[in-house]
């Protein structure tokens, strides 16, 4: 942001400000398109039966690239957090993905060994 307001101080006031007001519909013209991305996401893994994979783990959450970075770019390593992604999932349940188990049932009992 420092580069910007920097290079938007040496050009002229209305120009400055038409530049700034060009830059902030572009931005918020590509949130728009990342939201849609991410609902059409979002349905398309309504429509899957996504299992766990062992030994990886469930699939919780799939985001469209555009709001992964912003994230990122907006508070580094936040993707590393726990308690980010608790509160990315209350916020953002387009991006939370239902994920069931392996199919598998493994039921143990003392004397039995898992297979």
């Amino acid at each position: 942001m420092e580069i910007l307001k920097e290079a938007l101080s040496d050009i002229p006031g209305e120009v400055a400000e038409g530049v700034k007001n060009e830059l902030l519909a572009q931005w918020n013209s590509k949130a728009v398109q990342a939201d849609a991305r991410q609902h059409l996401i979002a349905a398309d893994h309504a429509k899957q039966d996504l299992r766990s994979i062992e030994g990886v783990g469930a699939l919780t959450l799939s985001v469209d690239p555009q709001i992964y970075h912003f994230w990122n770019w907006k508070l580094p390593g936040c993707w590393n957090d726990p308690d980010f992604i608790l509160w990315f999932k209350r916020n953002f349940p387009q991006c939370t993905v239902r994920c069931g188990g392996t199919g598998k049932t493994m039921i143990l009992m003392p004397g039995l060994k898992a297979a």
